[in-house]
Formats: structure tokens, sequence, C-alpha cells
């Protein structure tokens, strides 16, 4: 069990994630078989055979509904990371059992946004190949890309650095259309010039960080609470401004998960709050529970 220190927080210092993009890249269980069968012997042959009959089709139905697997998809495991991009980490925990799927869209793809075409370090680093709308980028499986290689500082990663969050491609290949959606109920904490961050209403108040989100089409500021499945912004291609000249990455969410107090896990490895936690098993979860049709509701 992790052990929890209460401090202050919802201090959160901002932080980058991805590398700029080069202009111009596009159970049923079965059913109790007869509880009444001192009342069956006492009931005439006729219905004692309806009850056997009944009983018989509550079994097979019960069978039937069992063999229905659930809906899944074809995803990569926590900690594999696509080869060459890094050294990993080792914790496969869900972070955020419970959460809605950040992504308010039919179809979502989890995967990296250097690593993958289009991206600056595909297919050797420093040379951009490929567009980002290449359809390798709109396909599964998913793969992980916590702790992909980055110079971010981040006590998870085996390295100590590495990438802070999981990307995740919309739909289509199309910015400023997908709304990015609130993961839990709880409050808006922070707002920058691409960046949002959610800090959770119940213990233990988990910070969600949403980046790369259009600035013009915001509809939370700080100090809003939303509820879960609230539309918060939408996904886009958005990296802020550098000497106010406007920067872009791939048309993707970055989706960070923070403790907000500090934690320390089983192997004695102390978070400090605000660190960083893998957010790929929790967001599989929430990806499956949509597929299967019991993911959260949106709300305007």
């Amino acid at each position: 069990m992790r052990k929890l220190a209460l401090v202050p927080l919802f201090a959160l210092a901002l932080a980058g994630c991805d590398q700029l993009m080069p202009p111009g890249n596009d159970s049923s269980s079965a059913a109790p078989a007869s509880e009444a069968a001192s009342e069956a012997a006492s009931e005439s042959a006729v219905s004692d055979s309806m009850s056997a009959e009944a009983s018989a089709s509550a079994e097979n139905s019960s069978s039937e509904s069992s063999s229905v697997a659930a809906v899944d998809f074809p995803h990569d495991p926590a900690t594999q990371l696509v080869s060459g991009s890094g050294q990993g980490y080792t914790d496969t925990s869900n972070w955020a059992p419970g959460i809605c799927f950040p992504i308010a869209a039919a179809t979502a793809y989890a995967n990296s946004q250097v690593y993958s075409p289009g991206g600056d370090h595909y297919p050797s680093y420093g040379h951009a190949s490929g567009s980002q709308c290449d359809s390798k980028n709109y396909s599964y499986p998913w793969h992980d890309n916590f702790c992909e290689a980055r110079s971010w500082s981040n006590v998870m990663c085996k390295s100590g650095q590495g990438h802070q969050g999981q990307d995740i491609r919309p739909q289509t290949c199309k910015a400023k259309t997908y709304w990015a959606i609130a993961v839990e109920d709880g409050t808006i904490t922070q707002v920058g010039s691409y960046t949002v961050a959610l800090t959770g209403t119940d213990t233990p108040h988990r910070i969600f960080r949403y980046l790369h989100l259009d600035s013009g089409t915001l509809k939370v500021k700080v100090g809003d609470h939303v509820v879960r499945g609230q539309k918060i912004g939408l996904v886009s291609d958005n990296f802020g401004t550098s000497n106010g000249v406007p920067q872009h990455t791939t048309i993707h969410l970055h989706f960070e998960v923070r403790v907000a107090q500090s934690e320390t896990l089983p192997d004695g490895t102390v978070l400090a709050a605000s660190s960083f936690v893998p957010p790929y098993t929790a967001l599989v979860d929430a990806y499956t529970r949509r597929l299967n049709g019991s993911d959260c509701q949106v709300v305007e």
C-alpha cells in the first residue's frame, strides 16, 4: 500500500513535453439451476417437467451470456516503448482507476509523436520523415510512451529523465475538432498558453494535465469546478509561442497524471508532490470501458 503524506498542493511547474515539429508536417455469472426443488417435488409431473425445462433454459442462456467476451483492442503492454525510444519504466500500477477517457471521440490512438511518421526522431534523430497524418499514426496497436527519451526530470523513469505523460492522437488528423474532457470531478487549477490542469475532488486528488489544447476555444478558467465528461478544450497542435511566434507540434493530446501529495512506493522510492506517474494503464482501462459502452457522458 502506498503511504500518503499530505503537503500543500496545486503548485504546478510548467514543463514541456514534446520536440517541436518542423514546418510543413502535416460476467455475468450462471443463474442458479433451481432454488425451489422442495416446492417442485410437491407439484404434478407436468409442473416438474416445465420447471426442469425452465431451469435448463436459464442455464443455457447464462452460459451463452458468459461466453460473450468484452470488447478489447490491440495495445502493447504498459512499459513497452517503441524500440530505440528510451529505457522506459517498470511500474504498471493503475494510478487513476475509474477515470473517463480524456478525448470525446469514438476512437483514439496512443502512440509516440516523436518516434512515429512526422516526428523529428523518425526514423532517426534530427531527420523528420513522413507525415503526421500517416495511417500508421491512426491505427492500432497502442504504444506506451511514458518515459520515452526526453531531457525532462522524471523519477519514475529508469534513467531519471523522460517523457512525462502519454500522447494520444484523436480519431482523425484534424486539429480543433475533438474535445478533451474532464476525467474526474474537480477544479481547474492552472491554465497556460497550451496547458490546462485539473485537480480531482476525491482523494487522493490526482492532478491531470492536458497539453496542446487550442487556447482560443477553451471552455474553462482557473477556479472553475468541472464534472466528469465536461468539455475542456479542443485537441490541437498548439505549442505556445516563442518570441511572439506561434509554435506547433503534431495534432495530439499530451495527458499527464501527477500525485498531489508525496507518496512512497513499495520499493521505497519517494515521490514528491506533483511527481509524474504513468498514465498508460489507467488510459487502457478507460478506453476499454469506452469501447464497451460504459464510459462517461459528454457534458457541455
